[in-house]
């Protein structure tokens, strides 16, 4: 075989790979944002964080980038800052990986407003969550948990949080 009938194998193989990922992590997306199952542990008193939807927004030859987007809801007569939030994403089980928001968020009294989780996955997590996927006839539980730094009028507090869906 020549050289380039073997580079032209790996490029159309990679090719091919990265095209399936992103066909499932589409799937997966529409498959997710039409779910309303939720369950979540307590996250500052009666304050409610329910998962709404999974956007692939970018990828390259590593890893896939995913924002994960949530609905933090405030029945509260007080509002509340949401400076930081460090969390852990899981599919199936499988550890997708961690970060950190990037924006600070102000919750206003009784409102609600959308939280995006931004993560990057790398291929191989990304083909174990794609295995996981079929073997589970199409559904995924998606589990998100971690800590966020909360402002109340100059009080700062450290509260645990997860949810699930799927």
């Amino acid at each position: 075989m020549s050289k380039d009938k073997d580079n032209f194998d790996i490029a159309a193989v990679t090719i091919f790979l990265v095209f399936l990922a992103v066909t499932f992590l589409v799937l997966v997306a529409v498959s997710y944002s039409t779910r309303e199952n939720s369950t979540q542990t307590p996250f500052l008193g009666s304050i409610q964080i329910r998962s709404t939807s999974i956007d692939v927004t970018g990828l390259n030859g590593t890893d896939l980038n995913i924002n994960l987007k949530a609905v933090l809801h405030n029945p509260n007569g007080f509002g509340a800052t949401l400076d930081t939030a460090e969390y852990s994403v899981y599919a199936n089980g499988h550890y997708l990986g961690s970060g950190k928001t990037t924006q600070e968020y102000n919750l206003t009294p009784q409102s609600s407003l959308t939280l995006t989780f931004p993560i990057s996955v790398g291929w191989d997590v990304a083909f174990k969550t794609m295995e996981s996927y079929i073997v589970n006839w199409g559904h995924i539980t998606w589990m998100v948990n971690g800590t966020a730094q909360i402002n109340i009028d100059g009080l700062s507090i450290s509260a645990p949080f997860e949810f699930t869906t799927g």
